[in-house]
């Protein structure tokens, strides 16, 4: 089996690799760039690479946990995928996200008793290759404002998402910066506005990739809660709501179209059930010809 251990600083239990092996079956298709990695006693996990050393690959499965395994103890064929991924890896990177975020009152309304609060975000990020000789080849850093819900706590949702494409020279530098994003939040004293769309900016995700294999180049999140579901939060879109898992809840309209359906599958007249179907009206009778004399 497979030696799976937490990265440092990951609080998710890795001795076991069947149970994360069920899951990604569980959970679905994999992405376009994950493939299979198996080990010396022909165990297999679909999976893709986040990191490597010469001597250790952290994989990401298919259920979003990270897993570090001894590349020794895989097959040879993927022993050398590791060490051809190894080759072509982002040159060693320095990156400094530099938030200025502002809060501001505005004046209480004179028909309601909610204060509204004003919340700017300016967001650059600055990055430095530290190696002369290898650049950063095209590719693209995402960005999502995260809001929770101050009616409905159990409630997130994506307030902003934005994206830009970059690259770096061997020795060089680049700054990133997105648009000012201004969002306004209500504190909750009137009904309305507690439970109609009021969501205040909790923080906020970064996600880099370079473009031409999607391999990771950069992550991450302003809280440790953000940080956990970081994986989930980069697969959204503005104005997304989801759950305290962060995952879209079904849309009413579906499940309202599943009930009807089972409705109309129990309606359906068995071989034994009288049928309820109405006979069909007789044929009507063939009106006789006018015959003009």
């Amino acid at each position: 089996m497979i030696d799976c251990h937490p990265i440092e600083g990951n609080n998710i239990p890795m001795k076991l690799l069947t149970p994360l092996l069920l899951a990604s079956v569980i959970l679905g298709p994999f992405p376009a760039w994950s493939r299979p990695f198996t080990n010396t006693e022909g165990k297999t996990i679909e999976a893709e690479i986040v990191r490597a050393t010469s001597t250790e690959v952290t994989l990401r499965l298919q259920n979003r946990r990270i897993a570090t395994v001894g590349i020794a103890s895989l097959q040879e064929a993927d022993q050398a995928f590791v060490r051809r991924w190894l080759s072509d890896q982002v040159p060693p990177l320095r990156i400094t996200p530099n938030m200025v975020r502002k809060t501001t009152k505005d004046s209480r309304s004179s028909y309601s008793r909610s204060r509204s609060y004003r919340q700017s975000f300016e967001l650059s990020v600055d990055f430095t290759n530290d190696d002369n000789a290898k650049g950063l080849e095209e590719s693209t850093l995402k960005y999502f404002l995260v809001g929770r819900s101050l009616g409905k706590t159990k409630s997130y949702k994506i307030l902003r998402a934005e994206e830009k494409d970059f690259q770096i020279v061997p020795g060089g530098r680049e700054t990133v910066t997105f648009p000012k994003t201004e969002h306004r939040y209500y504190d909750g004293s009137s009904s309305y506005y507690s439970y109609y769309g009021n969501y205040k900016c909790i923080g906020y995700v970064l996600y880099a990739s370079r473009k031409k294999d999607d391999r990771e180049v950069y992550t991450y999140a302003s809280t440790p809660q953000l940080e956990e579901a970081l994986y989930s939060i980069v697969t959204l879109r503005q104005r997304d709501v989801v759950d305290e898992n962060f995952q879209k809840a079904r849309s009413r309209r579906s499940a309202t179209g599943e009930r009807a359906e089972r409705m109309n599958e129990d309606r359906d007249d068995g071989p034994d059930r009288p049928s309820r179907r109405s006979d069909p009206p007789p044929p009507a009778k063939p009106t006789p010809p006018i015959i003009i004399r």
